[in-house]
């Protein structure tokens, strides 16, 4: 593989499948979004290794990505657990996985959804917070299942580790879903509807949270509306 001509054989594919069972089975059993390299790859076996490596050094650029490299960090020792989420989707009661963020996020988190209860009745769950660069590998491997190989797709999709907010605990970006269950992978953009999205879009900055991805942005990712990097005042 290299950057230019990106292209994934059948056996690749076959390793790439590998490498997202064998995480989806370790989820079950440990916390994987806190996880460094030599614990992902401890996990695989040698050809596995290889491959997550090559994509782990890709450089998003050559994909048309335009973001700043954040850097490859330790996960930081502050990090608040956000445990028993949960939300309505199609009348079934759905349970997010516990996510983290990092103390200073998560104390403006918690103002900012005291105000949108207070002005319209809703409240935000974080579906994806803090992911160590190691996680965030494992997260474009399954996006790049997702979106059956499409290496292009998937880079206006989802960012590489040392370039993803969630792996930047300094100014930490979560995900935000509504108690509806909305955004879905199968329609991100819905997120964009709600009520919650406007009231965010009106006063998120007041709290320290900034859209990463706005609608026609120059930063090579596609319409993120869910996405809010908290920056501070």
């Amino acid at each position: 593989m290299n950057d230019q001509n990106f292209k994934i054989s059948p056996l690749e594919k076959q390793l790439v499948n590998s490498i997202v069972r064998k995480v989806e089975v370790e989820k079950k059993k440990h916390e994987m979004k806190t996880i460094n390299f030599n614990g992902l790859f401890g996990l695989l076996d040698g050809e596995e290794q290889a491959l997550a490596d090559k994509v782990k050094n890709l450089n998003p650029r050559t994909f048309g990505f335009k973001g700043r490299y954040l850097g490859i960090q330790k996960a930081p020792k502050n990090l608040v657990p956000l445990r028993g989420q949960k939300y309505r989707w199609k009348g079934k009661t759905e349970k997010i996985t516990t996510q983290y963020i990092s103390r200073e996020t998560y104390i403006a988190y918690k103002k900012l959804n005291v105000a949108l209860y207070k002005d319209t009745g809703c409240k935000l769950l974080i579906a994806s917070g803090y992911r160590s660069p190691a996680y965030q590998t494992t997260t474009f491997l399954w996006y790049l299942k997702y979106y059956k190989f499409n290496i292009k797709k998937t880079a206006k999709r989802v960012a590489m580790q040392g370039y993803s907010e969630h792996g930047y605990p300094k100014r930490q970006a979560v995900d935000f879903v509504t108690l509806g269950g909305i955004p879905t992978d199968t329609k991100p953009l819905d997120f964009a509807k709600t009520v919650e999205y406007k009231w965010l879009s009106e006063n998120a900055g007041h709290f320290g949270f900034y859209e990463s991805y706005p609608k026609g942005n120059k930063l090579g990712l596609m319409f993120e509306p869910w996405h809010w990097q908290y920056r501070g005042k």
